[in-house]
């Protein structure tokens, strides 16, 4: 599963991510496509703080998925990395039908989600949900929880997708075309799980944090099938 190879390949590239947490997919968009115009929107206030001096020449805001501060068939690409699966479920069609509103046409939607593999079960951001107790004990209610204050909303279980949910889901706010692309096995999970000291810490683009980011992205390019951790889905909006 390579998320580079599904963006379009143009001049004036336009590039969106919904829900950019602390910027690591944008600062990889600004080496790669050095003249795109890069916008992120993320729900955490505290999450948007840290990457408003990295990335000084990007377009930022705190907003949710199903209401996005931007015009109608704005971007070439919309990103939306390992976020679904934070939202209630009964905003899922909405967030899709949004971030499709602000693309051109034919322009392309690029999801990530969990995948319902064979490590579904690693998972660390289940563990407030598992084993609550040890959860407060360790992080207390942690800079995510403070970062949906505003919105109202608390964190939601962490889903693991099946194909067939995601197909139902996506074909429901239609596309001309819908493809499925898999990846990562158990690297992914346990980077997220030796990751949580640095985003405890604040630091997430430490050194080693980056390492273990990279490890995970190694991962998750190669296809497992049906056991892989994570499901990439391109979509494409008609012309």
């Amino acid at each position: 599963m390579h998320v580079e190879s599904h963006i379009p390949d143009k001049a004036q590239l336009s590039i969106l991510d919904v829900g950019c947490n602390v910027g690591a997919w944008l600062l990889r968009c600004r080496e790669v496509y050095p003249d795109a115009l890069l916008a992120g929107v993320e729900i955490n206030g505290h999450a948007l703080k840290q990457i408003h001096n990295l990335l000084p020449d990007i377009i930022f805001g705190q907003a949710v998925a199903e209401r996005l501060p931007f015009e109608d068939s704005q971007f070439d690409c919309v990103t939306c990395l390992e976020v679904l699966e934070h939202l209630p479920e009964r905003n899922w069609k909405a967030a899709i039908e949004e971030m499709k509103r602000t693309l051109k046409p034919g322009g392309v939607l690029i999801l990530t989600v969990p995948h319902a593999g064979l490590f579904a079960w690693l998972d660390s951001n289940n563990v407030r949900h598992r084993l609550p107790l040890l959860y407060r004990t360790i992080f207390g209610r942690g800079l995510r929880d403070l970062g949906y204050d505003s919105t109202g909303r608390t964190v939601e279980w962490h889903k693991h997708f099946h194909v067939s949910e995601l197909k139902s889901i996506i074909s429901e706010t239609g596309w001309s075309s819908i493809d499925f692309d898999f990846g990562g096995l158990f690297l992914m999970p346990i980077a997220d799980w030796l990751s949580w000291p640095f985003y405890k810490a604040g630091a997430p683009n430490h050194w080693f944090r980056r390492m273990l980011g990279r490890l995970a992205t190694w991962d998750y390019r190669i296809n497992f099938g049906r056991y892989s951790y994570g499901v990439c889905v391109v979509c494409t909006k008609e012309r």
